[in-house]
């Protein structure tokens, strides 16, 4: 028996065993500032600390001492939107969670905005039940009638094997270059027509 087709057979298993992933967002609306955590089998891959000013969105790893700032136009953003995009479709949705605090410092009009809120997350929740029927959706709301907050936390778990995070990265990075290659065309083209 050769031993050595163990390594090729380890290398191809490792690709296509599913990798648990959890995302968790936090966002208040009232202060534009919030955290992203990704957490790769319960182990912390990456936490930001995120503030959005203007056109711009900053961010800061948590015991970082420089930011960053993205601008939304900017190559970065687009980067994220195409990868996005093209990771949704290989994910495997285990579950979702969304909480969310809510209070405008009037009791009639926070508990009218809540059930609104309800109403619309409750038909996105249907929309992704339809195409993931497998999913666990939980929605956990919060009235706060005596003081203003809107607070939203997004928890999600996911799988995706490794092979599908490769070729979604290169195919992200071929897609933003084209993209991008795209736009500095018709800037040209824009500039020579003047």
């Amino acid at each position: 028996m050769n031993y050595y087709l163990f390594i090729p057979f380890s290398i191809i298993l490792t690709m296509f065993i599913p990798i648990k992933l959890r995302a968790k967002i936090s966002f208040n609306l009232l202060e534009m500032c919030g955290a992203v955590g990704i957490f790769l089998f319960g182990i912390k891959v990456t936490h930001q600390m995120i503030w959005i000013k203007s056109n711009k969105i900053i961010t800061k790893k948590e015991k970082a001492i420089n930011t960053k700032e993205l601008d939304f136009q900017g190559k970065e953003i687009l980067f994220i939107k195409i990868l996005i995009k093209q990771l949704v479709n290989k994910t495997k949705l285990k579950k979702i969670e969304l909480f969310y605090n809510l209070g405008i410092d009037d009791a009639f009009l926070s508990s009218m905005i809540a059930g609104y809120i309800n109403f619309i997350l409750v038909t996105f929740f249907t929309k992704i039940k339809n195409s993931k029927p497998t999913a666990s959706l939980e929605l956990n709301d919060t009235i706060s009638y005596n003081r203003k907050i809107i607070q939203f936390v997004f928890n999600s778990f996911i799988t995706i094997s490794l092979f599908d995070i490769v070729y979604s990265l290169v195919r992200t990075v071929i897609l933003t270059r084209k993209h991008t290659n795209q736009m500095l065309s018709n800037k040209l083209y824009q500039n020579n027509s003047n």
